[in-house]
């Protein structure tokens, strides 16, 4: 189940992403915190009742841009991140947002490119490995999942 998070879901799904993200790539967890000038909005992923995938989209820039996005390490593989990010932009682009900025580490690029999004840029350096920068259009998306 993806829904939109409480803010009573937020220290845990902060803990989440900061266990992944410095365990992963060493991304420190004060990056993970969206300060609310940026309009942050938190999704997560639950599986038997356990917090297993979080994604956010915040503004920026006068620009909403995704991020945070996060699968238990045990779940990958069994295409939650697929099932995660459809349903979150599902939600985004049902708030009229036409277009979501992204920079996106290999894995969530292939995912990306399957709902229609575009590389905006060349893939550069972020902690341990790499990023790029891309884009997905409310109508692209819904021209490649059929919505």
């Amino acid at each position: 189940m993806v829904r939109r998070a409480s803010d009573a879901d937020m220290d845990a799904v902060l803990a989440l992403a900061a266990q992944i993200f410095a365990d992963e790539q060493d991304i420190p967890k004060e990056l993970n915190f969206i300060p609310a000038d940026k309009q942050p909005q938190w999704w997560c992923m639950e599986q038997d009742g356990e917090l297993v995938g979080t994604a956010a989209i915040y503004r920026e820039g006068g620009q909403w841009h995704m991020g945070r996005i996060t699968v238990a390490h045990r779940l990958r593989g069994q295409h939650k991140g697929i099932f995660l990010l459809k349903r979150v932009l599902e939600d985004v682009f049902a708030q009229d947002v036409d277009n979501i900025f992204l920079e996106a580490r290999d894995a969530t690029v292939h995912i990306l490119t399957g709902f229609g999004a575009e590389i905006a840029g060349d893939p550069f350096a972020f902690y341990c490995g790499n990023v790029t920068p891309m884009i997905l259009t409310r109508t692209a998306f819904l021209q490649h999942t059929n919505g």
